[in-house]
């Protein structure tokens, strides 16, 4: 690769930061969603008198969510290491960026809403609150996602092809780094 193909790869990264930045949050979303709605009820999460090594991690969780560890913290707390390492992508994905954490919380929101998530639903429904999104706010997002929730059940069941190919075409070159 030369250093024009470089640069322009480069460039395409920095168009693209927003989309890559609220794909991680969907990620991360989705896999403390796994977490609290799969194993919370099998694996009691820990607290403070049980936590051990992850008190630590306990105490910025608390800073970051007003005072609350969430449940599915608690059940990652049995290993610390883990915990931190999930922390800190946490941290990440939901810290004031080039996309805001209220907005990134909406995002939140409606990934847990659409992959039915009983804990990711009322916990970010919960934070949203606490942001400051009122209930029109709240119904805007409820409404934008079940939009496209039906949209792609539509889409779906005919067995719809994309029409975006020509705007978007398929970028086979590999993934930054590699």
């Amino acid at each position: 690769m030369n250093a024009h193909t470089a640069a322009g790869k480069l460039q395409g990264l920095a168009e693209d930061a927003l989309w890559y930045e609220a794909a991680l949050v969907t990620g991360v979303t989705n896999a403390l969603n796994v977490v609290a709605d799969g194993l919370v009820d099998v694996l009691p999460p820990l607290d403070d008198a049980t936590a051990g090594d992850a008190a630590a991690v306990f105490a910025e969780i608390r800073a970051f969510h007003a005072g609350l560890v969430p449940a599915p913290f608690g059940v990652l707390a049995r290993d610390p290491a883990y915990l931190a390492d999930v922390w800190a992508a946490w941290r990440r994905a939901f810290s004031d960026q080039r996309l805001t954490r209220r907005l990134k919380t909406a995002l939140a929101f409606a990934v847990s809403l659409t992959m039915r998530s009983r804990f990711g639903t009322s916990f970010h429904l919960t934070e949203l609150r606490r942001l400051g999104v009122g209930e029109r706010g709240v119904m805007e997002v409820i409404g934008v996602t079940q939009m496209f929730s039906s949209y792609t059940k539509i889409a779906d069941t005919l067995q719809l092809e994309s029409d975006m190919g020509a705007i978007a075409p398929v970028d086979h070159s590999p993934a930054p780094g590699h």
